[in-house]
C-alpha cells in the first residue's frame, strides 16, 4: 500500500500532539498525556531560550507550567528520569523496559569505587534524598574540564544512576537530588523484568505509536544509547520483533516515495486526517518531531542542523536556531534568545525555506506564533535583529505592533 508523504506527514504530527490546537488538552493531566504518547521529553542544559523539556511540553500545552512537570516527577510519581536516545523524562508505566538497560549498565558502568558507592549509598539511606553538592570534593583545588572529570563524588552519583541503583527523586534548580528505587516508584508499578521477546516488542511497538509511522532507522533510532549503555546490539533483535509483528497483524508495512515505513493498521484507518487553523509552533532543536533529522528530511523536505556546536565562522543560521511548524509543514527557522531580565525575544535571524513565501496568512500566523513564544519564556517585546527574506522583519513589526 502507498501512501502520500503529507498524509504520513500528518500521521506523524497527530501522534506528535502538533496537528491541532490542545490536542492533549490543558494542564497537569495533559502534560502527562503528552508524555505517555510521545515516549519521552528530552532534557538539555540550554538555557538560551526555555530549556529543551519545558520548550518541548509548552509546545503542546498552551497553558503549561514547570511546576505542572515538578508536579509529576515529585507528587505524583508518575514520570521518572532516565535514558532514551539521551536524558529524559519517561512514563513511569514503562519503567519495567528500562531495566534490561540499567542491568546491561551495570556491567558496563559499574561505579570504578565501588567503597565511595557503597558510602554514598548507605549515605542516602540514612540520611534521605541527597545531591552532588551534599559530597565534599576530595580534589580540592582541581579544576575540572569535563564530564570525566567531575569530582568522584559526582562521577559515581551519575554512574549509581545508570545502573538503577538510585533515581532522580527531584530537581533542585537544575541540580539532580537522588534518592533509592524504593522510595521513588510508587506502590503496586510492575517492576518486573520482561522477557527479552516483551523487551524486544516495546522498543519496536513505543517507537511506532510515538511516531504514528516508522522506518526501521526511525524505529531503531535510540539504539545507539542502548549500545552505548550496555554494549549490547539491539539491531537484530528489533528486527526479529518487526517481523513477529508484521506477521501477525500488529503493524502493517506501507511505502511512502518508494520507502517502506511501518504503522498500526488501526492508523490508517483515519486517514486522511485534517488539519485545524494553520497556525506557527516554534520547536526546539530537541523536539521529538526533528532530533532524528534524517525523518525530518524525508517527510518534511526539512535538512536541519543544530549549528551551537558549530565554530562561529561556519554558522549559517545562526547558535541555536528553532524550527518553524506552519500547519503540517516546516517552513524556516529562528535563532533567538529570550533577555529574561530586560522581558525581551531577540530573534537575531529569521529564516524561511526558499520555497515558502511570506504571503499575508503566514505572516500573521508567524506573529501570532512568536508571541506566543516571547510570553512562555517571559518577555513581552520581540525585536528581529535579520530576516530572510529581508521585508520579513518589518512585516512582524507591523503585525505585532513592536
Amino acid at each position: 500500500m502507498e501512501i502520500s508523504t503529507r498524509d504520513a506527514r500528518r500521521l506523524f504530527l497527530n501522534e506528535q500532539g502538533l496537528l491541532r490546537k490542545d490536542h492533549f488538552g490543558r494542564g497537569k493531566s495533559a502534560v502527562q498525556r503528552a508524555i505517555e504518547t510521545l515516549s519521552y521529553c528530552q532534557i538539555d542544559t540550554i538555557s538560551v531560550v526555555e530549556r529543551a523539556h519545558h520548550h518541548v511540553l509548552r509546545s503542546r500545552v498552551r497553558n503549561y507550567t514547570p511546576s505542572m512537570l515538578d508536579a509529576l516527577q515529585v507528587d505524583d510519581r508518575s514520570v521518572f528520569e532516565y535514558w532514551a536516545h539521551a536524558a529524559a523524562y519517561l512514563p513511569i508505566s514503562d519503567y519495567r523496559y528500562y531495566l534490561p538497560i540499567m542491568a546491561g549498565a551495570r556491567d558496563k558502568h559499574r561505579p570504578a569505587d565501588p567503597r565511595l558507592a557503597k558510602r554514598i549509598l548507605q549515605r542516602i539511606q540514612a540520611e534521605g534524598p541527597l545531591g552532588a553538592r551534599d559530597f565534599e570534593d576530595s580534589r580540592q583545588g582541581q579544576k575540572s574540564s569535563g564530564w570525566w572529570d567531575w569530582k568522584p563524588a559526582k562521577l559515581v552519583l551519575e554512574q549509581l544512576f545508570l545502573c538503577g541503583e538510585i533515581m532522580v527523586t527531584s530537581r533542585n534548580g537544575f541540580q539532580k537530588v537522588y534518592d533509592l528505587p524504593g522510595n521513588v516508584l510508587p506502590t503496586g508499578l510492575d517492576t518486573s523484568q520482561p522477557t527479552d521477546a516483551e523487551w524486544q516488542r516495546f522498543l519496536v511497538t513505543r517507537q511506532v505509536d510515538a511516531l504514528g509511522i516508522a522506518t526501521a532507522y526511525d524505529i531503531g533510532y535510540t539504539r545507539t544509547a542502548i549500545r552505548q549503555l550496555t554494549g549490547r546490539n539491539v539491531r537484530q533483535e528489533m528486527t526479529t520483533a518487526i517481523a513477529e509483528l508484521t506477521e501477525d497483524a500488529s503493524l502493517v508495512e506501507v511505502f511512502v516515495a518508494g520507502t517502506p515505513y511501518l504503522t498500526r493498521p488501526d492508523l490508517l484507518d483515519q486517514l486522511p486526517l485534517r488539519l485545524g487553523r494553520r497556525r506557527v509552533t516554534i520547536l526546539s532543536p530537541f523536539d521529538n518531531l526533528v532530533i532524528n533529522r534524517r525523518r525530518a528530511l524525508a517527510l518534511f523536505g526539512f535538512d536541519y542542523q543544530i549549528e551551537c556546536y558549530v565554530p562561529a565562522a561556519k554558522r549559517r543560521y545562526g547558535y541555536f536556531s528553532l524550527p518553524i511548524l506552519y500547519g503540517d509543514e516546516l517552513i524556516g527557522r529562528m535563532d533567538a534568545k529570550a533577555h529574561r531580565r530586560h522581558r525581551e525575544l531577540e530573534i537575531r535571524n529569521l529564516v524561511l525555506e526558499p520555497r515558502t513565501r511570506a504571503e499575508p496568512a503566514l505572516v500573521a500566523a508567524l506573529a501570532d506564533g512568536i508571541g506566543e513564544f516571547a510570553a512562555g519564556n517571559g518577555c513581552d517585546h520581540v525585536r528581529v535583529v535579520q530576516s530572510e527574506p529581508a521585508s520579513l522583519a518589518s512585516l512582524l513589526s507591523l503585525s505585532q505592533g513592536t
